[in-house]
């Protein structure tokens, strides 16, 4: 069973991997001919899954605090200094 977002890093792994061999083209470093050029969004499929799948996203069962709790009642004095 696969952990992670398998689909999202798919999806940006191809993204980045083509968007990389675009960039690449662009500036000039391999040309238009290059093999790399399939290669690089294919490779970025398979690293978007590796990191999906290794990525720690809510495994150990622990819930993220809220961010809208209240704020804590304490000693410390909140007046504006001027």
């Amino acid at each position: 069973m696969m952990q992670g977002h398998p689909i999202l890093g798919t999806i940006s792994g191809f993204f980045f991997g083509l968007f990389l061999g675009m960039t690449l083209f662009m500036f000039g470093v391999i040309p238009l001919h290059s093999s790399l050029l399939w290669i690089l969004p294919i490779v970025g499929v398979l690293l978007g899954l590796v990191m999906a799948a290794w990525a720690p996203f809510g495994r150990d069962g622990r819930k993220e605090a809220s961010t809208n709790s209240p704020p804590s009642s304490g000693s410390e004095d909140h007046t504006p200094q001027s």
